[in-house]
């Protein structure tokens, strides 16, 4: 078998060089190697997941609402109540005229 120089085997793609290594592991290690698989992707979607719920809750936490409902669904009864209340109060507000309505939410 010609030896290949450096410059050779840099020329080769990935994925030929990743199959002459995959190629070149017995059949137990490759196994082996395929049983990691299952633990590798479930634990990128438990981070993922982990992320995605924290940067949802972080961007609605101003909202007065969870993003992550209850596991029966929809929002716990303090945050109802606390969301009514306010809401009352705003309308409150203007009834009052303690403040001026103006268009454009300024």
């Amino acid at each position: 078998m010609v030896e290949e120089t450096n410059t050779d085997q840099k020329k080769k793609s990935l994925w030929q060089r990743l199959y002459r290594w995959w190629d070149s592991k017995e059949e137990t290690e490759q196994k082996r190697l395929k049983s990691f698989i299952p633990l590798i992707l479930y634990t990128v979607a438990f981070i993922y997941g982990v992320i995605y719920l924290s940067i949802l809750n972080t961007v609605n936490r101003s909202k007065g609402m969870d993003a992550v409902k209850t596991w029966y669904g929809g929002d716990r009864p303090e945050i109802v109540r606390a969301l009514t209340r306010e809401k009352e109060d705003q309308e409150n507000s203007f009834k009052k005229l303690i403040r001026k309505q103006v268009s454009g939410g300024r």
